[in-house]
């Protein structure tokens, strides 16, 4: 299995480690440094990592491949022919936008994570079923990021976790999760909230 995951931090860290761990191969594509301010949530780098480029160190922890560069339109396609699945962990909404429409005119499967302050969600998306842009339609003008309002250090552990389960059940070929959405939004509950979703009307991904 072929994946690709965009952002090498907080989340895309433990989703290309567990990723791995499955044995599939994987592509980590990031344009971001290690800093020290990164170190308590993102648990892949250490102090001997501080200023190297994090696609490049995250992998080589994992034995995979490192795409120094930001993932935007005119790279989009070459990044992601290849992969069975992509999955998003970045920090940014333009950046998941941009994911979910790659994958959907690829024809892949994907998966969005988010995570900021103490709560999360997880989307995953497959061809036929409900997409991003059902749920979102476009993104906000001015969302909030972790840089800015914080996030706690275990959450993205656990957001990520959820995000790697559901993005190696579509690249294996069982699309049951997609068209849903995990909400995860207190560490006391147990488990996060599954929210199943049809097709907007007049989406995008309706076609012609």
């Amino acid at each position: 299995m072929r994946v690709v995951v965009i952002g090498a931090g907080g989340l895309g860290g433990p989703i290309a480690i567990a990723a791995a761990a499955s044995g599939a191969e994987v592509t980590v594509v990031d344009a971001d440094v290690v800093e020290l301010s990164n170190l308590h949530r993102q648990v892949q780098f250490g102090m001997a990592d501080l200023g190297r480029a994090k696609a490049t160190a995250l992998a080589a922890r994992i034995g995979g491949r490192g795409v120094v560069a930001r993932f935007e339109a005119g790279n989009a396609a070459e990044l992601t022919v290849d992969a069975d699945v992509v999955v998003d962990g970045s920090d940014d909404p333009e950046t998941k936008f941009l994911v979910a429409d790659q994958a959907r005119a690829l024809g892949r499967p994907y998966v969005i994570a988010a995570a900021l302050r103490h709560g999360g969600n997880v989307f995953a998306g497959a061809p036929g079923r409900a997409c991003y842009r059902c749920l979102f339609e476009a993104p906000p003008d001015d969302a909030a990021t972790c840089g800015d309002s914080g996030v706690l250090g275990p959450l993205v552990g656990w957001v990520g976790g959820v995000a790697a389960r559901r993005a190696l059940a579509l690249g294996g070929g069982d699309l049951d999760p997609a068209g849903s959405i995990w909400v995860l939004d207190d560490l006391r509950r147990g488990g996060p909230r599954e929210v199943r979703l049809e097709r907007r009307r007049g989406c995008v991904c309706e076609g012609p």
